[in-house]
């Protein structure tokens, strides 16, 4: 071995890693040799109670079971404190040498017995491979060999001669001993550090988002499981961007992917909570996690910098790109004991948020535990229940008072489960487009209106409710084409009713997917017109057939002079626009009364039908059919 290498090696490593390393890799040498050593001790003090008395017999007797004694500690150290320094290690490792070298020194120095000087080569040997460091080596062995050559300093010269050479070869088997094996040891000392940087590597990408860079889903839960673990309150919020699947469709993903980094760079370089993190939940859903005593005024002031920062216009390729921000946030341990329900809370105040309060972040309380408790009832019936069976539809009428008939009939769903019983429709879709499961909901619907159109005359059309995630979705509006072509229904006696809330996330998107079904000559009517800020707007950049007035205006229209006026003004936009008008919420005469005087086109309300089962519907249908026919019939009859 060079020179260079041992000097090397007998200098400590300053990495504490790697010196925690040596000392992990010389626990299991050294350990196993303690106990048989600690019972060699107690068989050399028995050894001296036969042959020594008196103060020697102390003397020697004191010497060996302090030794024994000695091991047996050093045994219970390694075994129970496996953290142990690498420097403590060594003087312990080098005072278990001493004690061995004391035995046999304070026995030759009184027996002078020159058969024994051969245990000192044993020592050197001993010593070269139980030596923790070389350093410990390099003091254990010299002073073991060279006690050795002290000794055979009174032999006749020809025996101090042969010792001497015993000596140096000692000194060079020991030296080889311990370089072979610190080499071994080191190199797997090597390896493991080696295998343990790939591990914390890969632990590293396992734990990072490949788009963004900031840790992923599985990097958040161990954050939020560590915190709960050690008892450590936080702040767990979830935020959503508003508007990026439309960026992502018309301009790619990697328009989009670009976008995303510039979004969380900004919101990092807001990131002022010490301990804070923020990572990447999926698509387009981030979650940031604020430990420590932040109040509830310093998470508010905080999302609200990072909403109006990543709400602020992106310039990208000289494309000028805006996406919307909307945040739910949950505490623990206030609102909650565990992960699922930490992240289930602030989940779903971030989709109350997104329903009520979009653009704005919005907290878990307690007075939503029983909405949730409920909302995951239901989630937990769409996921299990039999919704082929369990949803049915019912047929509103839509009443043409220049006709005097009804020509159309809107498609209202209804849910009776077992274990629920009947389910409002306000919250079942609701919760359905939370879930994801609203694209089966309504192509379970539509499948069933279009069987009961089938069974209507031509000049009667049905109109069927789109949901946001409906109409965000190319593919799926794509399948209920398909349907439609499938049944062989006419499109254009289809119509696809959508509300304000349902484009105003990703209104680029809606206005494609309006496009194609237009194209495909279904019919597309806004509901809830007038409920919204933007209403306006949407006739102009939507491509619509029918407006429906909110029935806000429509119930106060008797009393309201003003409603009144906005409810006529809509008609007449209407009739200048193309569009047919629907008087939504219509329910008694004296209502009637006033708007026969504005002209409406359409009336839909429970003075002219309630909502009905399609057998009602049909019958209606045949009714109407047979009252028309007798006033035809009459006038000839007369003659």
């Amino acid at each position: 071995m060079k020179v260079a290498t041992l000097l090397d090696q007998f200098r400590l490593s300053s990495d504490p890693v790697r010196q925690q390393a040596m000392v992990d890799a010389y626990i299991p040498i050294l350990r196993p040799i303690l106990i048989p050593a600690c019972g060699y001790y107690l068989f050399v003090t028995w050894e001296h109670s036969q042959t020594q008395t008196g103060f020697m017999l102390a003397v020697f007797s004191f010497i060996s079971m302090t030794t024994a004694f000695s091991f047996y500690l050093f045994h219970k150290l390694l075994t129970k404190n496996r953290t142990i320094s690498l420097a403590r290690l060594e003087m312990h490792n080098l005072a278990m040498h001493l004690f061995m070298y004391l035995n046999l020194l304070s026995y030759l120095l009184v027996y002078n017995v020159q058969p024994r000087y051969i245990y000192f080569v044993l020592l050197a040997f001993i010593f070269a491979i139980t030596g923790a460091t070389t350093r410990t080596v390099m003091i254990s062995v010299p002073l073991t060999l060279g006690t050795l050559y002290l000794f055979s300093t009174s032999l006749p010269s020809d025996l101090h001669a042969e010792y001497a050479s015993i000596v140096v070869a000692t000194a060079f088997a020991s030296v080889s001993m311990t370089g072979l094996l610190r080499h071994a040891i080191i190199r797997q000392i090597d390896a493991r550090l080696f295998a343990d940087e790939l591990t914390v590597k890969a632990q590293a990408l396992a734990d990072a988002d490949m788009l963004t860079g900031i840790p992923n889903r599985r990097a958040v839960f161990e954050k939020i499981d560590h915190l709960i673990e050690q008892g450590t309150p936080f702040w767990l919020g979830i935020f959503d961007l508003d508007g990026f699947k439309g960026i992502n469709d018309v301009y790619g993903h990697s328009m989009g992917d670009r976008l995303l980094r510039a979004s969380v760079a900004r919101a990092m370089e807001e990131l002022s909570c010490e301990g804070g993190m923020i990572g990447r939940i999926g698509g387009d859903e981030f979650a940031a996690i604020l430990p420590g005593g932040v109040t509830e005024l310093q998470v508010r002031e905080l999302a609200g910098r990072w909403i109006k920062a990543i709400t602020a216009p992106y310039v990208i390729d000289n494309q000028s790109l805006s996406v919307g921000a909307t945040a739910g946030f949950s505490h623990f341990p206030d609102m909650g004991t565990n992960s699922t329900q930490i992240y289930e809370q602030a989940d779903f105040a971030l989709y109350k948020a997104k329903a009520r309060f979009r653009g704005q972040c919005i907290f878990f309380d307690a007075t939503d535990s029983e909405e949730m408790k409920n909302t995951i009832a239901i989630e937990r019936e769409l996921r299990e229940g039999n919704l082929e069976q369990e949803l049915v539809l019912l047929f509103q009428p839509q009443y043409s008072p220049s006709k005097k008939r009804v020509i159309s009939f809107e498609a209202l769903a209804r849910w009776h489960n077992p274990r629920l019983g009947l389910v409002s429709p306000n919250d079942f879709i609701r919760v359905a487009e939370r879930s994801g499961f609203i694209q089966k909901v309504t192509a379970i619907l539509f499948r069933k209106g279009l069987a009961e159109l089938k069974k209507w005359p031509d000049d009667i059309s049905l109109s069927f409710n789109l949901s946001a995630r409906d109409i965000s979705d190319q593919a799926f509006v794509l399948s209920l084409l398909a349907q439609i072509m499938k049944e062989e229904v006419s499109p254009s006696r289809l119509e696809f009713e959508i509300t304000e809330t349902a484009v105003m996330s990703d209104l680029a998107t809606a206005s494609t997917v309006l496009d194609r079904l237009r194209s495909s000559g279904c019919r597309v009517a806004l509901d809830d017109f007038g409920s919204g800020y933007s209403s306006f707007e949407y006739l102009d950049q939507l491509p619509l057939d029918k407006v429906k007035i909110d029935r806000s205006f429509v119930r106060k229209v008797p009393h309201s002079i003003i409603s009144r006026e906005i409810v006529a003004a809509i008609i007449a936009l209407c009739s200048k626009l193309n569009l047919r008008c629907v008087l939504e919420g219509v329910e008694t005469q004296e209502e009637m009364a006033v708007l026969a005087g504005l002209e409406p086109d359409l009336i839909q309300g429970f003075l002219f039908g309630r909502p009905m089962s399609g057998e009602d519907a049909g019958q209606l249908i045949r009714d109407q059919q047979q009252s028309n026919a007798n006033q035809t019939v009459l006038p000839i009859q007369s003659a």
